[in-house]
């Protein structure tokens, strides 16, 4: 779950691989990562959010454009939001890493938190 942090940073931590798969947006351009959060957003927002990623403790600060809502949690998905994640030099980084730990996994047929 995403938590407020000091400043307006959230900060989501994504435990395993299946929650990683779940979370991800591969169809947005770029990609995007899934914040489970009651906070209101809209669509086109700019937000701050510090990742962590399986395996990690490492927080992956990442700004971007809010591009998905799930106003109310149901059984397969948690409310929150959708970010887009960047071109620039950290949300690449993001991105790869993502990729390389979801290989072989992103077009699965596996529920997500979107789709």
């Amino acid at each position: 779950m995403a938590m407020p942090g000091r400043g307006g940073i959230l900060t989501c931590h994504i435990e395993d691989v299946t929650t990683l798969y779940a979370s991800y947006l591969s169809f947005v351009d770029n990609g995007a990562l899934f914040v489970p959060s009651n906070l209101e957003q809209r669509l086109g927002d700019e937000v701050f959010v510090a990742f962590t990623l399986p395996n990690s403790k490492e927080r992956l600060p990442m700004s971007g454009k809010v591009v998905w809502i799930n106003h109310k949690a149901n059984a397969h998905r948690p409310a929150g939001f959708a970010v887009q994640i960047g071109k620039d030099v950290t949300g690449q980084r993001i991105k790869n890493e993502v990729e390389r730990l979801l290989a072989g996994k992103i077009d699965s047929q596996q529920n997500t938190y979107t789709m």
